[in-house]
């Protein structure tokens, strides 16, 4: 981070609405190092369900006690519950939903859709929080997440500042929380799938095995082109609050308490003051960092600069004396709840101390003391008592104004003055914990799962990711082209006879006008249906009346995800290849579901492309198409478009000889993506025949499933 002053940027004040700082709390020493560091909010994980499973997170009791601290110290606390859940866990999720939602805890952070379906009918008034997982970038997809019951949704960490200003305009319900500080994956969170393919240990159901930060190489690159720095826009804090944003969420719940400590101290001292001392920021940066900070993203200056890893001179800066440093900043309470007193003492009368927060004055409470006394030789004056009850220390509240009514000659001992002060900030907070109240959640009744038998002649689908598409495919159900085909070849491949769709991309960064201008066309010619990998490509589609139709990267992967997106209206679901073939054949719903039965499994949606980093090829000459290598020489190819770039599995994952075992679908999807000619038409007849495929292939997770 090398900007340090930030007064060129709008202040704060400008807006109506003060910009939260929002810290990590992955253990409890790291909690209390947030709070006293000056955050106003905390996200921490239960026991399960959180993305980031390998944190020390809290059991019950220990949630009980973080929520009653943070709220003692008007520090609001997230829970997450931010991954994907299957049908035999649902059960067990919404009752430690219901179980925080009783302790008071402010809002729970979801990803999965069913899951968060059941809990807005369950409990109406719980704040949901969409995660970043659920990939959400546009303005389309916050506005259909806050006609859903979403209170905020936590944009994708890609985003531009451009993007991000577009969805606060288009959609001011909605709070907006956005990524400032800490780790970036190469990938759109919610839309990698390297650690589980490669390792059975799911990014969506928060077991990463944090595949990215192993060496692989494109050619000419560095050996880690997968890499990224750790992001930092803390400097931008007040522009991203005048833009609309709600919350500026620092990265960390792997991290140790004096990373937490640090990172809410600067991010504190940009908000606050639009600047930040020298000495903080090398601190922050001493504590934490992979070859420094980028803010490639926000100031959509993406490319290699971006990249970097954990270097010897990031961790040797992390020294004993750094971290005491940072130590002293949370050794003591943070006193930053503003409080009014107003103190009267008359002769022969018990003394009364009235407090108040002076941000909400129905908070407010009145104690006695014993009698005041005339003065035998110095009474108390007014300066005197204000200096005791101006003392705050080592408690949350910071008084800012006292006055005092004292009779002429009447004294009071200090020491019955500050136990009046004492018990007039206790009572002040059991004031405000008096003000937490919630109603039971309603009784609810899960869907059933899936009682249906097996189905005979089950139809077969095709995506492309070019239009290079065989006469052969003309038999399928549906065959989808990429929404970038030129409107003639879409014309082209309707008259050879092709029921043809259209897929929009899952990155749809700042494109949403550009692909609805061309589904418009694609509309024109005849085609009505379109495939969606992104949320927010529902209402689009939706809007010019397509019949729409689910792609795995939805991830469904239970019954109430099925039920919900059929509520929307789409048409049918391809389930998540993250589930084993008996989850599959047990979703419920009405709505038809399929099933992926060759392909390249997508690895990683990126808006970084690792070939950026090549010696030997610039993006002109690589075609739009590449391959990195990893640490046993194993190769997997890449392909741009749309801006975004998709790496793909180094083998195709086929499952035709065993179509038997694919049992309760209603559809079949075959994905090509760098098949030659040749390669598409083997594949379609080794499906057609139910036959063994040449070439190396592998049966993804159907078998083995994930962690």
């Amino acid at each position: 981070m090398s900007t340090i002053n930030n007064n060129t940027n709008t202040p704060a004040q400008q807006n109506k609405h003060k910009m939260e700082i929002l810290a990590p709390a992955g253990s409890v020493e790291a909690l209390v190092a947030a709070v006293r560091s000056g955050a106003d909010a905390v996200y921490l994980g239960s026991t399960r369900f959180g993305a980031r499973a390998s944190a020390k997170n809290f059991d019950y009791e220990q949630l009980k006690e973080a929520v009653e601290y943070c709220h003692q110290r008007g520090v609001k606390l997230y829970l997450t519950m931010n991954t994907l859940i299957t049908d035999d866990e649902m059960e067990s999720a919404v009752q430690m939903a219901q179980q925080a939602y009783k302790l008071q805890i402010d809002a729970i952070i979801v990803q999965d859709v069913g899951f968060a379906s059941v809990l807005h009918k369950a409990m109406p008034k719980l704040h949901l929080h969409g995660s970043t997982q659920m990939s959400v970038h546009t303005p389309q997809g916050a506005k259909l997440l806050y006609s859903l019951g979403f209170t905020r949704v936590v944009l994708s960490r890609e985003m531009s500042k451009e993007e991000i200003t577009q969805v606060a305009q288009a959609c001011p319900g909605i709070e907006l929380e956005v990524f400032v500080h800490g780790a970036l994956c190469m990938c759109v969170s919610g839309q990698c799938y390297f650690s589980a393919v490669l390792g059975g240990r799911s990014g969506n159901r928060g077991q990463c095995a944090q595949t990215c930060r192993l060496p692989f190489m494109v050619e000419g690159g560095t050996g880690h082109d997968l890499s990224l720095k750790d992001m930092s826009i803390l400097q931008h804090l007040r522009e991203l609050n005048a833009i609309g944003v709600t919350s500026a969420k620092i990265e960390g719940r792997m991290k140790r308490p004096e990373y937490v400590a640090a990172s809410v101290n600067v991010s504190r001292q940009f908000y606050d003051t639009g600047t930040a001392t020298a000495e903080s920021c090398s601190r922050l940066q001493s504590v934490f960092s992979r070859s420094g900070f980028t803010d490639g993203y926000y100031t959509a200056n993406r490319g290699a600069s971006m990249f970097g890893t954990r270097q010897k001179e990031d961790v040797i800066s992390a020294t004993t004396k750094v971290l005491n440093q940072i130590h002293s900043i949370y050794k003591n309470e943070y006193s930053h709840i503003p409080v009014k007193m107003e103190l009267t003492l008359q002769k022969d009368k018990p003394a009364v101390l009235k407090a108040a927060l002076t941000d909400d004055k129905s908070v407010c409470t009145t104690v006695q003391g014993e009698l005041c006394q005339q003065a035998v030789n110095k009474p108390l004056t007014d300066e005197k008592a204000k200096e005791q009850l101006y003392k705050s220390g080592g408690t949350p509240y910071k008084t800012n104004i006292v006055v005092c009514n004292i009779d002429s000659g009447v004294t009071l001992p200090l020491s019955s003055l500050n136990k009046l002060r004492r018990e007039a900030l206790n009572q002040l907070t059991n004031v405000r914990m008096s003000k937490y109240h919630r109603e039971e959640p309603l009784e609810i009744t899960l869907h059933t799962t899936n009682t249906r038998t097996q189905k005979e002649n089950i139809p077969l689908r095709a995506v492309f990711s070019d239009w290079n598409i065989p006469q052969e495919f003309t038999k399928c159900e549906l065959v989808f082209v990429p929404e970038t085909t030129p409107t003639a070849v879409i014309e082209q491949l309707l008259l050879q006879g092709f029921n043809l769709g259209i897929e929009i991309s899952a990155g749809m960064f700042g494109r949403e006008e550009q692909i609805k201008n061309r589904l418009l066309k694609a509309k024109a010619l005849g085609v009505k249906h379109i495939l969606v990998n992104n949320l927010g490509a529902i209402p689009v589609c939706k809007a010019l009346g397509f019949s729409i139709h689910g792609s795995f990267r939805l991830n469904v992967m239970n019954t109430e995800s099925v039920c919900f997106f059929e509520s929307l209206g789409i048409t049918d679901l391809t389930a998540s290849f993250e589930l084993t073939l008996a989850q599959i054949k047990a979703l419920g719903g009405t709505a038809k579901t399929g099933a992926l039965i060759y392909g390249r499994l997508p690895l990683m949606l990126t808006r970084n492309c690792p070939g950026v980093n090549s010696s030997t090829k610039s993006c002109k000459e690589c075609g739009g198409m590449g391959y990195i290598t990893d640490r046993k020489d194993i190769s997997f190819p890449y392909k741009c478009s749309g801006g975004c770039t998709q790496i793909f599995n180094s083998v195709p994952l086929y499952m035709g000889d065993r179509l038997r075992e694919v049992e309760n679908v209603d559809f079949y999807t075959m994905m090509f993506t760098t098949e030659s000619t040749e390669e598409k038409l083997n594949a379609l007849n080794a499906v057609k025949n139910k036959s063994k495929i040449d070439g190396g292939h592998t049966r993804g997770l159907y078998y083995k499933g994930v962690l």
